[in-house]
């Protein structure tokens, strides 16, 4: 009895100095590993993260988005080709002209950096997936450093084995996208952001405002749930009056918005062309479709795990600190807001859903570490302690059984299919309309494979799904007979690479067929002539 009352009031002591300020407990021992065991885990995890990502490397990216994927492979080959002197002519000036017809999204951070390393190896398309890659496992160790300032390292290894090894993020943290960029610098951000609130140094003011800064730049959408994480910070501390008159959180939110503020300065009244990236985006009658939400929350589940979903959300109420507490449910209600922001592309567009993985790795680690402590208390009661060596082992084989499992998983959802072979298809198919041709086409990838492999690109008639968004939209459809005239004004060709989708528009494949030859035919294509 005795004994159990002191380990009673051990555990009490030690919540009530976690409560005082996780910082100042950042030396608790563990309760299971020594830190040669803990060190040695992360790196299994952290390398069989980077070999599941590396696997069917040199495979095309068409099974993730393959138009967004590809329209960083076309900037990145423009920039490459800009500063060659080794190759023919019209293929500089095909390449330079196919990256600056691309609209200004984000700052092309990716594609540059590709392009660089292009010059040294040559051009490979797993370039840009190896770097993904790696900024995705960058972010796993920001979540690490988050648990050991919240004093759960044992629950950080289990957060960082989900952040690392769920499949939806295995898939989409490998693609030629700003998005796992985005992501990793989002974990790195929460983490300066808590460790800020905890200290209130100026130095962390700095490192505070650049990471969330830098996040922000990358893709702006990651502003709702990192203003949300702020905000939740900020009121932990202080009433709302106090926050105004703090001028360390001005600080932070001025470092913050200076590099986006500069870019869409450039973008807008410089370049000209990031307007159009607003049009298309705000969809508010699905506001009001009780069937959104719960498509929304299936997606969630079903991208993320339904247990792992629940888990996260009971963490919330066993973090050790209201600042921890409002962090999380300040990320959560901006990845909320995010979602009402941007209905129509959370139901239609995964990769919109990314920032959830890190919210929800976070969430776990309280779970976890309740889990690792109660296990602690019973090995002691029952005079264990750190020489269960059996019990200690049992539980990494299951951690790495669960491992494996979502590993193999992944693994099966990439080898799946195989595009290697479509090269040569976009290739001929390119020679056959020649790269002197005006083109207008209709196709299921916009045009990007036959203008990567092809070298040809063209103007782009509106798919079905285009037409449906824009009556979404509140857009009336166009008339057919002038739209026609004007999208082929000037036009050589009039080139089909996607027959279903030519199906889909009978009135479109009835007027072609009456009006203008067919002078090329084959395997999933039809070329018709436009010239008089």
């Amino acid at each position: 009895m005795l004994r159990l009352m002191n380990i009673s009031s051990s555990t009490s002591i030690t919540h009530w100095k976690d409560n005082l300020d996780p910082m100042t407990v950042n030396e608790r021992p563990l309760s299971f590993f020594r830190p040669w065991q803990t060190t040695l885990l992360v790196v299994v995890l952290f390398c069989a993260a980077l070999g599941i990502r590396l696997y069917d490397l040199t495979d095309l990216p068409n099974d993730f988005y393959m138009v967004r994927q590809y329209r960083g492979l076309l900037m990145a080959r423009g920039m490459y080709y800009a500063g060659l002197e080794d190759v023919e002519d019209w293929q500089r000036q095909v390449a330079v002209s196919q990256w600056q017809s691309e609209s200004l999204i984000e700052p092309p951070i990716l594609e540059g950096l590709v392009a660089l390393t292009y010059h040294v190896i040559g051009e490979h398309l797993w370039v840009g997936r190896i770097y993904s890659s790696l900024f995705w496992l960058a972010g796993g160790l920001a979540l690490l450093l988050l648990a050991k300032d919240l004093a759960m390292r044992m629950g950080g290894i289990i957060g960082v084995a989900y952040y690392l090894i769920l499949p939806f993020g295995v898939i989409a943290s490998r693609t030629f996208m700003p998005d796992p960029l985005m992501v990793a610098l989002m974990a790195w951000s929460v983490w300066a952001l808590h460790r800020w609130e905890m200290r209130r140094t100026w130095k962390m003011v700095l490192l505070a405002g650049l990471l969330t800064g830098l996040a922000i730049l990358v893709k702006s959408v990651i502003i709702f749930p990192l203003l949300g994480a702020a905000a939740g910070l900020i009121l932990s501390r202080a009433s709302f009056k106090k926050m105004l008159l703090n001028w360390q959180t001005w600080a932070v939110a001025g470092i913050t918005a200076l590099p986006t503020i500069a870019y869409y300065i450039y973008g807008l009244l410089i370049e000209g062309s990031l307007g159009g990236q607003f049009s298309l985006r705000f969809f508010p009658d699905l506001l009001t479709d009780p069937s959104f939400y719960a498509r929304w929350l299936f997606l969630l589940a079903g991208f993320g795990g339904f247990m792992a979903l629940f888990l996260s959300w009971t963490g919330i109420l066993l973090f050790r600190t209201r600042a921890s507490r409002f962090l999380v449910i300040g990320l959560w209600i901006g990845y909320i807001v995010y979602g009402l922001v941007f209905p129509y592309h959370f139901l239609t567009h995964d990769y919109y859903h990314l920032p959830f993985v890190p919210i929800i790795a976070i969430g776990l680690i309280p779970v976890a570490e309740a889990f690792f402590e109660q296990i602690g208390r019973v090995w002691a009661i029952n005079g264990q302690g750190r020489s269960d060596r059996f019990g200690r082992a049992v539980l990494v084989a299951l951690l790495l059984f669960a491992v494996a499992m979502k590993m193999w998983e992944a693994r099966n959802t990439m080898a799946r299919d195989s595009y290697r072979h479509e090269i040569v298809y976009w290739q001929e198919l390119g020679q056959v309309i020649g790269q002197d041709k005006s083109i207008i086409q209709l196709s299921g990838d916009y045009g990007c494979r036959l203008a990567y492999f092809g070298w040809v690109s063209g103007a782009q008639w509106l798919t079905i799904a285009d037409l449906n968004l824009r009556s979404l939209a509140g857009q009336e459809q166009p008339d057919f007979a002038e739209m026609f005239a004007e999208q082929i004004e000037g036009m050589d060709l009039f080139v089909v690479t996607s027959l279903p989708e030519l199906e889909n528009q009978p009135e479109l494949g009835q007027y072609l067929a009456a009006h203008y030859p067919l002078i090329a035919e084959g395997d999933g294509y039809l070329i018709y002539d436009l010239r008089p």
